[in-house]
């Protein structure tokens, strides 16, 4: 085990005095800050900060929530933690302060999903905790809605309009940014889990996660499919083939293109927090949280995770493309608000064409996603990992992070692979 960073009491009274020296803190109290199955590669701590205003005497609270790493060296390197907490860092202190800045200059935001940072290094991140204001988590068991995925799709495009953007009008920016220019640790985004020299490090992870995916094709087949069950298993097993299969995702975050963006990383459920408090300022508001798995891809990456790690079959089948033009909607609108002169904002059709066409070319990787989102976005909170964990769990190290596959994953997971066979996907 490993002692993780803490944020004690005097940085907690540096970090309010930066931003109000009449704030006096006076106590803090901290509580875990997410459950089981909720988290994967880091811990989260949610802290009761209170004190009293200097100037008035009048009491004064606040909360923050702050991440660091587990305390499990297996986890830690499973999940290679401490490289997305770099990642992390990164966007908090160089990108998101480049988007941000467009939206600032023209005075009108398209996308504010993302919390204020208190302060973020390469061990510990701590930031506002949004719970207070009304925000919360969607049940990661039951997927999201369809107005939910409306919510998420508005923010999403509001978020890459501001990379295409950057593009545009600060290309130097945008490379250096992406690592394409002078790429340095610490200066850039890098794809932290999807490229080749990780192959042999994932390998037992993905042996298992594709073992796990397949019998769960074989055990959920309908009995109307029975007839096809060589051609679905053949030809998803040639998908999960082990000397094919990581480098197919490599390829397919690494391929640049005109709709390359910084993308969020991780759609999945639980990265989501919706604003539903009747006194909110914005009832529809939607904020993105553990940006860790951020990378330079096509948007079509966060759509392809969004759809088919976070959706029924039933859900796609019948709002996909309606969704897929909200998205693409409320894309063109944050273009041309960003930059009403960009080549982007003046061709809508051309831009659907290409939207189309990288969700044809990157579903592939949103199936690959599933193969361990589905298991733990489904899986009941005792039946997964706890990042919490005494030292009495050491001894149990050595078992699969992955948690058991119930009936709910295995459905999912079936009616997933046979909807990319009949769409010619596999």
């Amino acid at each position: 085990m490993i002692q993780s960073a803490r944020l004690g009491l005097e940085t907690i009274r540096e970090l309010i005095a930066a931003e109000d020296d009449d704030i006096q803190v006076d106590d803090v109290e901290e509580a875990p800050g997410s459950g089981r199955g909720d988290n994967y590669t880091s811990m989260l701590y949610r802290l009761n900060v209170k004190g009293l205003r200097k100037s008035s005497g009048s009491s004064w609270s606040t909360c923050i929530i702050y991440k660091v790493l587990p305390e499990s060296r297996e986890r830690r390197d499973t999940y290679k933690s401490e490289v997305l907490f770099r990642n992390e860092v990164v966007f908090y202190t160089k990108v998101w302060p480049a988007l941000d800045a467009l939206q600032k200059k023209v005075g009108t935001p398209v996308f504010d999903g993302v919390a204020k940072v208190y302060l973020a290094r390469h061990d510990l991140i701590a930031m506002e905790d949004l719970r207070p204001k009304g925000f919360r988590m969607a049940d990661r068991t039951k997927g999201l809605h369809v107005d939910e995925l409306e919510r998420v799709l508005k923010a999403l495009a509001g978020f890459h309009a501001l990379s295409l953007t950057l593009k545009d009008l600060r290309p130097e920016l945008f490379a250096r940014l992406s690592g394409a220019s002078n790429p340095e640790e610490g200066e850039c985004v890098q794809e932290a889990m999807f490229r080749m020299e990780n192959a042999e490090w994932y390998r037992q992870y993905y042996r298992t996660a594709t073992s796990n995916a397949l019998k769960m094709v074989s055990e959920g087949l309908p009995s109307h499919l029975e007839s096809r069950r060589e051609e679905v298993l053949s030809k998803f097993r040639a998908y999960l083939d082990e000397d094919s299969f990581f480098q197919t995702m490599c390829q397919l975050t690494s391929t640049q293109g005109p709709l390359t963006v910084f993308c969020h990383g991780d759609c999945w459920t639980n990265n989501f927090l919706f604003q539903d408090r009747q006194d909110a300022t914005d009832p529809h508001a939607v904020c993105l949280v553990d940006f860790q798995l951020t990378r330079v891809g096509s948007l079509a990456l966060d759509l392809a995770n969004l759809f088919y790690c976070c959706t029924s079959g039933e859900t796609r089948k019948k709002f996909m493309t309606q969704l897929l033009q909200h998205y693409h909607r409320h894309l063109m609108s944050a273009l041309y608000t960003l930059n009403p002169a960009a080549e982007t904002t003046k061709d809508p059709s051309a831009m659907w064409n290409l939207l189309i066409e990288e969700m044809r070319r990157c579903g592939r990787f949103g199936l690959g996603l599933a193969l361990d989102m589905l298991p733990i976005s489904t899986c009941q909170s005792d039946q997964a990992p706890d990042l919490y964990e005494g030292k009495q769990q050491q001894a149990d190290e050595e078992r699969s992070v992955l948690p058991p596959a119930g009936a709910e994953c295995t459905r999912l997971m079936t009616e997933l692979v046979i909807e990319f066979i009949d769409s010619k996907a596999l």
